[in-house]
């Protein structure tokens, strides 16, 4: 007599949970609703946001202040986050983080005791930098004119470095274009958040 038989087993092993679950199609993340408390406070934060652009834009004292005070705070987080990360570095170049983070420090504290002058600073950074940075554009443009919208990428050069020059050539225009530029980014900025949500 032979003995209780054995049910056969299957011939195909069952998959791990990992490749079950890998195997599943992922759907679109549920979007939870935005709490009308919350769209209120991100409307009301835009709007304050884009009179601050208009102050700024409107070259009152304390306006200009607050954007140096903004830009010292800027510096001294990006030094301190430097000297954080500076032990990451390769060795061969570790010193040059450190140095980096100290510098920002300093530059930031800078900011908060001579405003003026760090807002001179930053306004000739920023004219200079359209300069240089239109002169590469125009040249890039050029370079791949077979590449499909490259007169778009010639025409941003020009405005551009038409923009830069402009700053450069007189005294007093580089602030006049840097609030400016900040306070359109500003009211740009608030303008999609707000009504983005």
């Amino acid at each position: 007599m032979s003995g209780p038989q054995t049910p056969p087993t299957s011939a195909s092993p069952q998959p791990p949970a990992a490749e079950q679950a890998r195997a599943q199609p992922i759907g679109p993340p549920s979007e939870r609703p935005i709490l009308p408390w919350r769209r209120l406070g991100l409307v009301v934060f835009g709007l304050l946001t884009v009179v601050y652009g208009l102050l700024v834009m409107s070259l009152r004292p304390a306006a200009l202040a607050s954007v140096a005070v903004l830009a010292g705070i800027a510096l001294v987080v990006g030094g301190v986050v430097q000297l954080g990360l500076a032990s990451e570095v390769e060795r061969g170049w570790r010193w040059l983080a450190y140095v980096g983070g100290v510098v920002g420090i300093a530059a930031g504290l800078a900011a908060f005791f001579w405003p003026a002058l760090t807002l001179f600073v930053l306004a000739l950074v920023t004219a200079w930098s359209l300069v240089i940075n239109g002169v590469v554009r125009i040249v890039d443009s050029v370079a791949t004119r077979a590449r499909e919208l490259w007169w778009f990428g010639l025409l941003a050069g020009v405005v551009e470095l038409g923009l830069g020059l402009w700053a450069i050539s007189s005294p007093g225009r580089e602030l006049l274009l840097l609030v400016n530029l900040i306070g359109i980014y500003v009211i740009i900025s608030a303008s999609t958040r707000s009504w983005s949500h």
